[in-house]
């Protein structure tokens, strides 16, 4: 665990998360100036060449050994709030063989209510114009009774186009309390 850089939360984007931002970065201006309600998201770890390598293995070459290996660090309460994981698509799931971010938060209680479509192009293999401009590929399925509270939870964040669709579905849905973000690296 030594080589993997947690994020300082006292000098973190309020928006994002983002390291060494304690004001409001570009990125966050730019989601607001949109109209979006900022997502007031957190992370854990900074994406580092450690972290890199590590994702590779874990989701990229499929070593799913590894889903556990920050359960101590990723505690969440899940009174008055459901922890609503970001799910895979159908095609990677069946290639991989797991869910990473169900790996990775497994521990937890999840609210498993949302789907994803498949896409073209994965997020990994996009550029950062491209992944602004993906378009939306989830669905919500709430349950009759909802917390107050959601949190979406994912392994990366990396320009917030994905967890920002997750909550534009929870919406659609008919979600009307607070939706912030979590995830392993930002």
């Amino acid at each position: 665990m030594a080589q993997f850089e947690l994020i300082d939360q006292q000098d973190a984007c309020p928006g994002c998360g983002r390291g060494s931002s304690s004001t409001l970065c570009q990125d966050c201006q730019r989601w607001a100036a949109q109209g979006e309600t900022l997502l007031h998201h957190r992370a854990w770890f900074r994406y580092t060449a450690p972290m890199k390598a590590f994702i590779q293995q874990y989701k990229g070459l499929g070593d799913y050994r590894l889903h556990s290996a920050f359960a101590d660090v990723l505690q969440l309460a899940s009174r008055n709030q459901a922890l609503v994981p970001i799910p895979s698509e159908p095609g990677h799931y069946a290639r991989r063989g797991f869910d990473p971010v169900l790996g990775l938060f497994g521990h937890l209680p999840l609210a498993l209510w949302l789907t994803k479509g498949e896409t073209a192009v994965p997020q990994a293999q996009k550029t950062r114009a491209e992944r602004l401009v993906t378009a939306q590929s989830f669905t919500a399925h709430l349950p009759a009774v909802v917390p107050p509270r959601i949190v979406l939870l994912d392994d990366l964040y990396t320009t917030g186009r994905t967890l920002y669709h997750a909550k534009a579905a929870l919406r659609a849905a008919g979600y009307q309390g607070e939706v912030i973000s979590r995830s392993l690296i930002r």
